[in-house]
């Protein structure tokens, strides 16, 4: 990212950047909610605020080289958080869901392609969320299709999700305490309005 830009150009970039940030940490909460729900304990984030607030300090310093090291340290958080994914059970591998299924591993690949399921990288390994274990295969992609093209993290984010409109369930806990599917798949495709105009407002 160049330094000479202009002050209206630089201002739109930090309240994108502070944009993502809130959703980001939104996206947190849900994730420690889902972590908390397993029993487990979550480490403390003690200095965080001071942590936060010393790096706006910096990007106000020298964009440039914020928004370099950032990204270098966002990919190393963002791998770390799926692998701790992976240990508090919130993702399972193919084999794993494919077996609650009865079916095979590699069959799992073309109902990704055809948007039926979708997972996220952890290594050089596929996990699919632990939520789809005991739902049936045909709601899992209705809910899947309607939530389109969003990442696979996005996705995640909706299934662990407590949601309002759902009084305060997950998708999996309101289908099986008896949410009509289609509710369910109008609330992911909101969300995936939401998200798709949230991305493009944030690239302009």
């Amino acid at each position: 990212m160049s330094t000479d830009l202009s002050t209206p150009v630089l201002l739109r970039r930090i309240a994108q950047l502070e944009a993502t940030v809130g959703r980001l940490s939104e996206d947190l909460g849900t994730l420690r909610s889902a972590v908390s729900k397993h029993g487990l304990q979550l480490p403390r984030t003690r200095g965080v605020r001071a942590r936060v607030a010393h790096a706006d300090s910096a990007a106000a310093d020298n964009l440039h080289a914020q928004a370099t090291g950032g990204l270098v340290g966002a990919t190393a958080r963002g791998e770390a958080a799926r692998v701790q994914w992976v240990k508090d059970g919130l993702v399972v591998p193919g084999e794993q869901l494919a077996q609650a299924w009865g079916l095979t591993r590699q069959a799992l690949a073309p109902a990704a392609d055809r948007g039926e399921v979708f997972a996220v990288k952890v290594g050089n390994r596929l996990y699919y969320p632990e939520a789809f274990l005991g739902m049936d295969r045909e709601a899992v992609a209705a809910i899947c299709r309607a939530l389109g093209d969003l990442g696979a993290s996005e996705k995640l984010m909706f299934w662990l999700r407590e949601h309002g409109a759902l009084a305060g369930k997950s998708v999996a806990a309101a289908l099986e305490a008896g949410t009509a599917l289609a509710k369910v798949e109008r609330l992911a495709a909101a969300w995936a309005r939401e998200r798709g105009a949230s991305r493009v407002a944030a690239a302009a």
